[in-house]
């Protein structure tokens, strides 16, 4: 069953960032936004740990699964501890770079990244579709 879920989850992790990347090209101005409040409170800074770990685990146990176990697992592992350490880092440090980055990358830029989000999307639901 959570095999079957982790999958399922990993799929979706999938289209969320084909969608990403396509709310990136019509709206860079609000995904810059968005950006600008990562980390802004407990909730946002915590929520976003919670779910990059929660897409971590999703992809270190479905790994097997995929067409590139020795890619998706060490992908994962890297979104946990990645989560681990924001997470344990002052909020303030990660709201800062945050809007640091925010206020520095152009509108083309977030337009010119953008299909990188839904290629790394399409590639996830193809490799865990195997």
């Amino acid at each position: 069953m959570l095999l079957v879920a982790a999958h399922t989850f990993s799929i979706g992790i999938g289209f969320w960032l084909v969608g990403l990347g396509l709310f990136m090209i019509t709206a860079p101005g609000r995904e810059l936004a968005a950006l600008a409040r990562m980390g802004g409170d407990n909730i946002i800074h915590f929520g976003e740990m919670g779910l990059r770990a929660l897409a971590g685990t999703a992809l270190v146990v479905a790994a097997p699964l995929s067409k590139f176990p020795q890619i998706i697992s060490p992908v994962g592992w890297f979104l946990i501890l990645s989560a681990i350490i924001i997470a344990a880092l002052p909020r303030r440090w990660h709201a800062a770079y945050s809007l640091w980055w925010a206020r520095r990358i152009p509108l083309a830029a977030v337009r010119l990244i953008a299909p990188l989000s839904a290629l790394a999307g399409f590639a996830l639901i193809w490799t865990m579709l195997g």
